[in-house]
């Protein structure tokens, strides 16, 4: 029994003893936890994000399931660009919290997904956050739309074979950080580096030493400019002002500013002081510089308030050595989230710049935005291989050099701390001869740029993008009315339909849906009839009449009737916005009393065709699929279908009126108006009309016109032409003055 006592004894001794050390060993641990951590934490409080991933690597080996520490790392990675860790750690916070602490896992995991490519995966996951979004209208919710439409361009979207990226090679790229590549008027590349040293372990050594300076890339290599540029804090972000008296950049101290020095005949460069104008409460970086409107112009980008949200492109006019008239860009370039380094070319009048909120691959993507009629096109996702997965930022064009660079920290990019972690500068070769025809950037090459335009070029090209759609809420204008005019303009229609939003979205099913037609279609629109508004002042302006031909259609909750007279309504809100916009310039076309004898005219064509497209309903008690649905929407709208543009000359032959009507589709009927006017002191009558081809007919009033009286002769083309330029003849013959009308039909046919 003793024996069992002292066995047992010794035994609860060593229990005991276990016990202790176990507890001991505990306490160890977890003070190595809490200092890991606590190291892990003030690398992030200094910016350190890749230290601190290696701080919390050292926490997590210990207890690798504490959420607290996942959602750190997660963070720390995504700071520091490590995707797929940061996919990986998001993903265990999300199914262990399901968005009750850390709400914006879920967010943050479809973005990482997106970076690393995982298309299908990033897919699922913003469709859980839209589905969480019960109100469509925040942030998130219409970042998550245009991250799905993101994941269906990368199904799409398909490399440009005529583009061939150049990754610059050691010294000029780093396994640090290279970017901002600009060329200087010194024809030397110039670019921004962050440049430290790493141990073998990989980890960067004197971070204190770590910062950002302006290089320059000589015959010797790359070394950094002046003190006068590279000053305290972090320096980046050159340019230069047209005449190259002037060099920009950003300096970072706490706040980031754009700065400023002269530079003098012999390139040397002077002390650098706070850019005039510009406001030093706000950050301010990314200066490029452009001749654009016929001014100087400086466009940057900042946080500053009175943006769309977040980071925004801003303009500036820059005048000796200051900037006055702030303002930021157009709603349609900046978005609730980020827009970052601009670049203006002005040989294609294009704005490139990068987004992260704009439907793109993954990270910043780099975007181009055509000018033109005071107004940016909606921005087009430029597309591998100039954007990827990861972020792409700094687009910058040279024509005459045939160079675009950009900046990225894609896969393949110079890495010891991830294989996405650090930006380099990459550069293509813009195509030229034959291939400029099948490229997207053809406009670029300078020694191939066609003589800008003529408005009526810019009118023909335009009608490419025929039909223009305009949209009404459900009986707007003047609702349970059967007149057939009214005095609102399409600006009352189009601003009574946008407050509706909400309204829509909330009594609808398909609320993302909703969303991307009021973004892409009645946004769309608005802008298109406002650059077509731009494109015909100036034809106008030289002589040239311009007949708009328009077609109604509407959605089936009323009588076919009611239906028409309705669309006669918004066809006649839609002149009445012609008179008001842009102070009235439009009314002598319109009126037919300007001097130069040009008129405007807006043609109704017969109303649309009579049946509803599938699945929408004529029940007006099913609100949600005869008024909210997008079905419904698409069909409450007039469209612009036809122009012609004319001009009227006197020949020894009578008077000739050429009409081009753009693009004309194969096999599709095509019925023109021409006016013809009386100018002899006589009557006139139209005796007969002899067309050139069968294809053409004509059709004549039966009456005399008196002196000063004109009549509307349709000329119809059936539409039977081979594809390409088209030209058809209809000889009018008179017993007056003039004694004989050449009706000439211009167009394309596609």
């Amino acid at each position: 029994m003793n024996t069992y006592r002292t066995l047992a004894s010794t035994l609860m001794k060593r229990f005991l003893a276990c016990i202790v050390l176990l507890v001991a060993a505990i306490r160890a641990d977890a003070q190595s936890i809490e200092q890991w951590t606590k190291w892990g934490d003030a690398a992030m409080a200094r910016g350190e994000h890749y230290g601190a991933t290696r701080f919390y690597d050292g926490a997590l080996a210990i207890d690798g399931g504490r959420m607290g520490l996942q959602w750190k790392q997660a963070e720390a990675c995504r700071l520091s660009h490590q995707y797929d860790r940061a996919a990986t750690f998001y993903e265990r916070v999300q199914k262990k919290d399901q968005g009750r602490t850390y709400k914006d896992a879920l967010h943050w995991l479809g973005e990482m997904q997106l970076s690393i490519s995982d298309y299908d995966a990033a897919e699922r996951t913003w469709n859980k956050v839209l589905q969480k979004e019960k109100d469509k209208s925040t942030l998130l919710a219409k970042r998550a739309e245009n991250a799905l439409i993101g994941c269906g361009l990368s199904r799409t979207l398909r490399p440009d074979s005529l583009i061939s990226l150049e990754h610059l090679p050691q010294p000029v790229n780093t396994y640090d950080s290279e970017f901002g590549a600009r060329i200087g008027p010194d024809s030397a590349l110039h670019f921004a580096s962050l440049r430290g040293k790493l141990n073998k372990q990989g980890e960067v050594e004197d971070t204190a030493a770590y910062r950002t300076v302006i290089m320059r890339h000589g015959s010797k290599g790359p070394a950094p400019l002046p003190a006068s540029v590279n000053g305290p804090g972090e320096n980046a972000n050159i340019a230069w002002s047209l005449d190259g008296q002037w060099v920009l950049f950003t300096r970072c101290e706490g706040i980031c500013r754009i700065h400023l020095a002269p530079v003098d005949p012999a390139g040397r460069i002077g002390e650098a002081r706070l850019l005039e104008g510009i406001g030093d409460d706000a950050s301010s970086t990314q200066p490029m510089i452009a001749w654009w409107d016929e001014r100087e112009m400086l466009l940057f980008a900042s946080d500053r308030t009175g943006g769309a949200g977040g980071w925004d492109i801003w303009m500036a006019e820059f005048h000796n050595g200051s900037v006055r008239n702030l303002s930021a860009l157009d709603r349609f370039v900046n978005s609730p989230g980020n827009e970052r380094s601009p670049w203006y070319d002005e040989a294609s009048r294009m704005l490139w710049f990068s987004s992260d909120f704009h439907p793109g691959l993954g990270g910043y993507d780099i975007f181009r935005s055509t000018w033109g009629a005071d107004v940016f096109s909606h921005p087009i996702n430029a597309g591998p291989p100039i954007n990827s997965p990861a972020n792409d930022l700094y687009p910058a064009i040279y024509p005459a050099r045939g160079e675009f660079w950009l900046t990225s920290n894609r896969i393949g990019s110079f890495a010891n701390k991830g294989e996405t972690c650090c930006n380099d500068l990459y550069r293509f070769r813009l195509p030229t001869d034959r291939e400029q025809a099948e490229t997207p950037f053809a406009a670029l090459q300078e020694n191939d740029v066609p003589e800008p335009k003529t408005p009526a070029e810019r009118l023909i090209s335009f009608a490419r993008a025929f039909p223009v759609k305009l949209y009404f809420h459900n009986d707007d204008p003047e609702p349970r009315s059967w007149a057939t005019t009214t005095s609102q303009t399409y600006d009352d229609c189009y601003a009574r339909y946008k407050e509706l939003t909400a309204e829509y979205e909330r009594e609808t099913a398909d609320a993302a849906g909703v969303q991307r037609f009021y973004s892409e279609e009645v946004d769309g629109g608005w802008r298109a009839l406002a650059e077509l508004e731009g494109i015909i002042f100036p034809i106008l302006e030289e002589g040239r009449s311009i007949t708009l031909e328009v077609r109604g259609h509407a959605s089936p909750l009323a009588r076919t009737d009611y239906n028409r007279k309705l669309s006669m309504r918004r066809i006649e809100s839609l002149r009445n916005h012609l008179r008001v916009v842009d102070g009235g310039r439009f009314i002598p076309y319109l009126d037919g009393n300007k001097a130069n004898g040009a008129r405007l005219t807006v043609k109704e064509l017969p109303f649309g065709e009579e049946r509803s497209a599938t699945g929408v309903s004529d029940d007006l008690r099913d609100t949600q699929r005869s008024v909210h649905s997008v079905a419904a929407m698409a069909e409450r709208r007039i469209e612009l279908v036809g122009i012609g543009m004319e001009t009227r000359t006197t020949t020894n032959m009578g008077v000739r009126i050429a009409q081009h009507v753009g693009m004309l589709r194969q096999d599709e009927v095509r019925t023109v108006p021409y006016t013809l006017v009386n100018t002899g002191a006589t009557p006139m009558k139209l005796l007969r009309a002899d067309a050139d081809c069968g294809c053409t007919t004509a059709e004549l009033p039966d009456r005399t016109l008196a002196p000063g009286e004109s009549a509307v002769v349709e000329v119809t083309f059936n539409g039977r032409a081979i594809i390409g330029p088209l030209l058809r003849l209809v000889y009018v013959e008179t017993d007056g003055d003039p004694f004989r009308f050449e009706l000439v039909l211009e167009g394309v046919v596609e």
